[in-house]
């Protein structure tokens, strides 16, 4: 395993941290990143041979206000920014090497000793981001039926606050209560805002 990055095996069984746990397997230290410079670091370490994983986490985010394309942007950012895991290669490479990379800040430390993952820890994570990449729009939206919501200033009916009742990734239908009436209205992702 040079990259973990790569989508999980279907099989988690399989998945390229758990061939690395045998017992005669390299530790999983942590680095410390700079600030959204998580891929740079991936790239640089793995360019001088470390194994580096990333996990990231899809997720949905809103278009922007003024955006023409009003469907939901599906996005992958890192499960936990600033941090990165790699593990050496081969016994003579210096995990010391790491600390010097473009990129990293640090390799995270208690006290003198580097910090270790187990790499059944790694497993599941990947699992983990296996899973979540798999996920549909329903499963991982926040948008789920009865969610209360409040329209924004990008509709005229700013202010007034109503219940979802069906939501895809272009358009959301909202129960609202206008004069004392119940009535559902169309409206697009950027009109919204959760409460």
């Amino acid at each position: 395993m040079r990259q973990a990055n790569q989508p999980a095996p279907e099989n988690p069984s399989t998945t390229p941290a758990q061939e690395t746990c045998e017992p005669a397997a390299f530790p999983w230290y942590v680095a410390y990143t700079k600030p959204r410079q998580e891929e740079y670091a991936l790239s640089n370490l793995l360019q001088q041979d470390f194994n580096a994983y990333l996990p990231r986490y899809k997720k949905l985010k809103k278009p922007a206000k003024n955006a023409l394309n009003q469907e939901i942007l599906v996005i992958h950012e890192p499960m936990f920014p600033r941090y990165i895991f790699l593990q050496q290669t081969r016994k003579e490479q210096a995990i010391n090497k790491a600390q010097h990379t473009r990129g990293i800040v640090t390799l995270v430390r208690f006290g003198i000793e580097l910090a270790t993952m187990p790499c059944s820890l790694i497993a599941a994570i990947q699992e983990f981001e296996q899973y979540r990449n798999q996920a549909s729009f329903d499963d991982i939206s926040p948008l789920k039926p009865g969610t209360k919501v409040k329209l924004n200033h990008n509709t005229p009916l700013q202010g007034l606050e109503g219940l979802v009742q069906t939501a895809s990734s272009k358009r959301v239908i909202v129960l609202l209560e206008i004069l004392g009436r119940p009535k559902t209205i169309k409206l697009e992702l950027n009109q919204l805002d959760i409460i």
